[in-house]
């Protein structure tokens, strides 16, 4: 099976290190092709070089409105799985999130089983569809 593309969109670049590293060792069978951005032109740019086969998106970022890029992916493909990561204190952008259709919310700082879990299923879900 071929690698999968993994969009990772985060202001914090701690946090993309750490999520590179758990993309690492996850395991389903399969390699995954980690890219990251910290801005809105960074996210943009690896949208226009090919469609990710998951984006996990961080919706409370510094200088982004991450629902506002959460709208503008969807506008691009609706089909390509989100998982949303934000902080507990931001429950209104997270239901925000989760009426635009996204696959799964996972809280910061992530449970990283929990992150994996969500990956499997979002992915056996795009297959069965």
């Amino acid at each position: 099976m071929p690698d999968r593309r993994i969009l990772i969109l985060d202001d914090e670049p701690d946090a993309l290190s750490t999520f590179q590293g758990y993309f690492a060792g996850f395991q389903h069978g399969i390699g995954y092709v980690v890219e990251t951005a910290t801005k809105g032109a960074e996210a943009a740019a690896a949208l226009r070089r090919g469609r990710p086969d998951l984006i996990v998106l961080d919706v409370h970022m510094k200088g982004l409105d991450g629902l506002a890029l959460l709208k503008q992916i969807r506008a691009i493909d609706k089909r390509i799985p989100v998982i949303v990561v934000a902080g507990r204190e931001n429950g209104h952008h997270v239901s925000e999130a989760l009426a635009t259709g996204v696959f799964a919310y996972a809280p910061k700082p992530c449970d990283f089983v929990q992150l994996e879990h969500l990956v499997g299923l979002a992915f056996a879900s795009r297959a069965s569809s």
